[in-house]
């Protein structure tokens, strides 16, 4: 029996305009299961997805970096708070203003989103979740007393993107956990915030056995959340990477491969 459901976000439970589809949007209100949202997006990025699904158990966002539950007037109820380091992520930002200037950059603080200009990948990253963030020349940033959960790099040039890559593994951080979210994307946040600790935290709270537990996914975010969960099921958009992790194949994002999914988890047990 299954007694709750993880969804990662885009690509997984969101079509590729960034949108829930009216039939998996009535499916999953109509389910008797709770679900939580187990995103890299912001909890502003998250809420209307929120609000379209009635959600009220605990949500995971920044890679499980913020755990909280939604409230009344689209506030939250902190659980738990795994922000970046500070001194780690001053240095990582330093180093990308500095050696690649080309590259979008842009910071996430508890309920705001910041960037130091509008830039191409800026504009695509607002096209797809319908935020714009506050610009500010990091320099004038106060970064004391000011908690940074994830910071997000795009590049549209492969070249550029591996050398990134590179000078921010060469800074020999431990504390930081980064990964390829798409082919553009490079997320950092704090090392212990993975999809995996998350679901472990209520798991355990919950006295949840893991074969009670199913989680969709399609990205390599999605792989550490798929081994703590009993039926870890892929997106036919998935990589191949992650398909080799689960325990079947779904329908595409665009396909509403949630709903056959989760009929094939519950119809089958």
């Amino acid at each position: 029996m299954i007694k709750h459901i993880f969804l990662d976000m885009d690509n997984t439970l969101l079509q590729s305009d960034g949108s829930i589809s009216s039939e998996t949007r009535t499916f999953l209100n109509g389910l008797d299961i709770p679900i939580t949202l187990v995103s890299a997006r912001a909890p502003l990025e998250m809420q209307f997805a929120i609000e379209e699904l009635n959600l009220v158990d605990e949500q995971f966002s920044f890679n499980g970096g913020l755990i909280y539950k939604p409230s009344q007037n689209n506030q939250m109820e902190e659980i738990k708070s795994i922000p970046l380091e500070t001194r780690d992520a001053v240095r990582i930002i330093k180093l990308v203003r500095k050696e690649f200037p080309s590259v979008s950059l842009c910071w996430y603080t508890k309920n705001e989103w910041f960037a130091e200009r509008i830039d191409r990948g800026i504009e695509y990253e607002t096209s797809i979740t319908h935020q714009t963030p506050t610009l500010v020349n990091f320099d004038d940033f106060k970064t004391e007393n000011t908690e940074m959960f994830k910071i997000m790099l795009i590049s549209f040039d492969a070249d550029v993107r591996e050398k990134m890559v590179k000078a921010i593994n060469a800074l020999n951080i431990a504390e930081i956990a980064t990964k390829s979210t798409g082919i553009e994307y490079y997320e950092i946040t704090n090392a212990k915030a993975i999809k995996r600790n998350a679901i472990e935290y209520l798991k355990q709270r919950d006295q949840l056995k893991t074969n009670e537990l199913a989680a969709f996914g399609d990205g390599e975010n999605d792989i550490e959340m798929f081994k703590v969960v009993g039926h870890p099921i892929a997106m036919e958009n998935a990589t191949d990477e992650v398909k080799e992790y689960a325990e079947f194949v779904t329908d595409s994002n665009n396909a509403n491969g949630i709903i056959s999914g989760v009929q094939r988890l519950t119809q089958s047990k």
